[in-house]
């Protein structure tokens, strides 16, 4: 049960690790004009929604008040259904939503679906509208 327990708070540390580590990142970029897109972590898409998604890392276009880049983090269990319901937030909904990503932040592992293209498969951490690999902020 300890194990258990540890277990769970260390993956919970470690999934707000590589939040923390993404947004930092990405911020920098921000802050020094390489991105035009804010990064935020856990925001609603949908802000006053009750209904609103948060997903771990959104990347708001704050001129056109869209949200073009969401990454969520998940573990090996979470992974598969973190993607399934980024596809459907992106191909249902009208928060211009671009590109997703999830990491799998146990084994290292990206998943990349984009609105336009669907999944896909090679270089998954490479995002088209950054125009950078999101895996340099992962240590």
């Amino acid at each position: 049960m300890i194990a258990e327990i540890e277990m769970g708070h260390l993956a919970t540390i470690r999934h707000q690790r590589a939040i923390k580590n993404i947004v930092f990142g990405l911020e920098r970029l921000f802050q020094n004009g390489q991105i035009q897109l804010e990064p935020l972590p856990e925001t609603d898409i949908d802000p006053g929604n009750s209904e609103s998604k948060c997903p771990d890392v959104i990347l708001q276009d704050n001129q056109k008040s869209t949200v073009p880049v969401i990454i969520e983090i998940a573990t090996n269990r979470g992974a598969k259904t973190d993607f399934s319901k980024m596809r459907r937030l992106i191909d249902d909904t009208e928060y211009g939503i671009v590109e997703g990503f999830v990491l799998n932040f146990e084994t290292g592992a990206w998943l990349k679906y984009s609105k336009e293209l669907g999944i896909v498969e090679e270089n998954p951490a490479w995002s088209d509208v950054l125009g950078l690999n999101l895996s340099e902020f992962i240590s």
